[in-house]
């Protein structure tokens, strides 16, 4: 498979988008949930559900990336868009329909729960701050508690208890660990947790609050990148201006 997208990235049309689809539908054929790849643990499909598939395509780009600009392709993956730029029926045939449903389930249950609790901390922290109240660290712990009515510490300890999570080290606490797998996997038993205690009307509007901070991220990411490329543009431009000086 890896051959084979290695070649197809060799043909494909510089500047077009084929590529993309190349890649996605080498995800499709793709046979491992997770595996162990230059030096580290990637996993792909958590608890069978819950499919990470920006997660394998930088995977299989780190390997075959040499035709495609580093660049292009990151800002790719790095863009939440439900379907990766791609219209939901192309996206489902080029994936297929299994690792289609389970991308759904980590959009939901790992990108937007993640952009809820950030929305629902930066509610907390508007509220200090409209009651004339110092700004705190608590507001992210405070979040935890408003959603899923338990610190983080606490809930940690009871996803550990029902995944069978073994501390890597004695005293070993849920703060204490960067593996951005375990950090997803914890997220979407959250959002299970969440789906299991709330009412419909409430699961609507959590996920809407979700989405809409998804979407305020991801629009103040597309205003950076745009005042970073003009900057960038602009010392190009100055570079030149100076060089055309010192010719004259």
């Amino acid at each position: 498979m890896i051959a084979e997208l290695k070649f197809e990235l060799e043909i494909v049309e510089i500047g077009g988008e084929r590529w993309k689809t190349s890649v996605l539908e080498t995800i499709a054929k793709w046979p491992f949930a997770s595996e162990r790849f230059d030096g580290e643990h990637l996993e792909y499909l958590i608890g069978g559900e819950a499919f990470d598939w920006r997660l394998l395509a930088s995977r299989l780009l780190r390997e075959c990336w040499h035709s495609i600009d580093r660049q292009q392709w990151w800002d790719w993956l790095a863009d939440p868009v439900l379907f990766g730029g791609f219209e939901e029926p192309e996206f489902m045939r080029a994936v297929g329909v299994d690792k289609f449903r389970a991308h759904l389930s980590y959009f939901y249950g790992v990108t937007v729960e993640q952009s809820l609790i950030a929305a629902i901390e930066e509610e907390i922290t508007h509220r200090r701050v409209a009651g004339g109240r110092q700004l705190s660290d608590l507001a992210l712990e405070q979040a935890y508690e408003t959603l899923y009515g338990n610190s983080i510490d606490q809930l940690w300890e009871v996803y550990k208890l029902e995944a069978g999570v073994r501390p890597a080290r004695p005293g070993w606490r849920h703060r204490d660990e960067h593996s951005l797998g375990l950090e997803d996997a914890f997220t979407y038993w959250l959002f299970k947790l969440r789906m299991e205690q709330s009412d419909p009307a409430k699961i609507a509007s959590d996920t809407r609050k979700g989405l809409a901070k998804l979407e305020r991220m991801r629009q103040n990411n597309i205003r950076r990148l745009a005042m970073v490329r003009s900057d960038e543009m602009q010392k190009q431009m100055n570079t030149r201006r100076r060089k055309s000086r010192r010719t004259k």
